[in-house]
């Protein structure tokens, strides 16, 4: 389990380089399940760009970011704006951004941190104690959903680049199709997506209309989902509605009850039945 943290400030990059050779390091060594860490640094050169938080490899990676004014917020603010990003691809899917933590100087209000850049999913103040930068380098993490998609922490999470549903530590392959139309059941978990809005996206993305194909693969989705989370979420068709991704109800994940029998014994006679005579007019 490898994670980078990329530093931007020479000092900082130096305080975090000597902790990690320490023997007492507030870096663990081993992460869930007893999975070694292995901590990797990169140095970041002034002024902050947006190569530094593209992750076109999906690595477990955070940017720690030195601001002294704030003038490093609002170029960070304009590029974000500039280079969109916090909204989607030109392929329509969430791009995988690295999230920032900020290491603030002592002298910026707290008012101004109000309206931070979205791609700042936590900062602290100066001075720094390295055990709480730990805690928020995986606080961050976990918000972006990497950690716990990728080792165990139970969590429905696509990743869209690599075209890989995870749940729980176990993945499923889907094909373009049914990504973009697991992100739209992501994004809208527990509501209904008509028909007629699942029909624009495949004619919008170029692919067939054709029921069938709908049919196929909202059909191949479920199976996907329901064999990734063992059961815990499915797909469920509403009649002439639409689908909606929700969790299993308690009582659709019951075991069938045990088939149960109604029998009685056929009741015993210790006589014989009269019979009937021919000629005798009667029973003897």
């Amino acid at each position: 389990m490898k994670i980078v943290l990329r530093v931007m400030g020479h000092a900082l990059y130096q305080r975090i380089t000597k902790a990690l050779a320490s023997t007492k390091s507030p870096f663990p060594r081993a992460g869930t399940e007893g999975k070694l860490i292995n901590w990797q640094l990169v140095p970041l050169t002034p002024p902050f760009n947006s190569d530094y938080v593209e992750n076109p490899t999906g690595e477990l990676s955070v940017v720690i970011m030195e601001a002294q004014d704030l003038a490093t917020i609002e170029n960070l603010r304009m590029i974000e704006r500039r280079e969109s990003l916090h909204v989607r691809s030109k392929h329509g899917l969430t791009q995988e951004i690295t999230p920032v933590v900020m290491v603030l100087g002592k002298e910026i209000p707290a008012a101004e941190l109000l309206d931070m850049p979205e791609i700042v999913f936590d900062w602290l103040t100066e001075p720094v104690s390295l055990d709480d930068l730990v805690r928020r380098i995986f606080a961050s993490l976990k918000r972006n959903q990497r950690l716990r998609s990728e080792h165990g922490y139970g969590v429905l999470t696509l990743l869209p680049d690599s075209r890989m549903l995870c749940y729980a530590g176990d993945t499923a392959q889907l094909t373009a199709s049914e990504v973009a139309v697991a992100e739209l059941f992501l994004n809208h978990f527990g509501t209904l997506i008509p028909t007629e809005d699942i029909h624009l996206l495949f004619k919008l993305s170029g692919r067939s209309t054709e029921g069938s194909n709908i049919r196929v693969t909202m059909f191949q989705l479920r199976f996907k989902i329901e064999a990734v989370t063992r059961c815990q979420f499915t797909l469920t068709n509403a009649y002439n509605s639409g689908y909606v991704m929700r969790h299993v109800n308690a009582y659709d994940s019951k075991p069938p009850a045990p088939t149960l029998e109604a029998w009685q014994e056929t009741a015993k006679y210790d006589y014989l039945p009269p019979i009937w005579r021919p000629g005798s007019g009667s029973l003897s």
